[in-house]
C-alpha cells in the first residue's frame, strides 16, 4: 500500500443510495461502521472508481474478505480469527 503523508482530513458525510457513493469521492479509506442494510450491499465496482485508494476498513465484519480482494479492495476488518 501507498505511503500517505497528507495530513489526516475526516469526511462524514452518511447517506443512502448514490450520496452514499458519492461521499466516497476522493476518499483515502472507507470505514464502514454500522449494519445498516444499505451498506450491506454496496456497488463496489463503482465505489472503486471513486476512491483514491480502495481500501475498506470493516469495522462491523459485514463483508467477506476474499469476496474483497476478488472486487480489487485493500480490506481490513476488527476481531477477525
Amino acid at each position: 500500500m501507498a505511503r500517505c503523508d497528507a495530513p489526516l482530513q475526516l469526511s462524514i458525510q452518511p447517506g443512502v443510495g448514490a450520496p452514499t457513493l458519492e461521499a466516497a469521492q476522493d476518499a483515502a479509506a472507507i470505514a464502514l461502521v454500522t449494519e445498516w442494510d444499505q451498506f450491506r450491499a454496496l456497488d463496489f465496482a463503482r465505489l472503486k472508481t471513486l476512491v483514491n485508494e480502495p481500501l475498506l476498513v470493516d469495522l462491523r465484519n459485514v463483508y467477506d474478505p476474499a469476496e474483497m480482494r476478488a472486487a480489487g479492495f485493500a480490506y481490513m476488518s476488527i476481531g477477525r480469527a
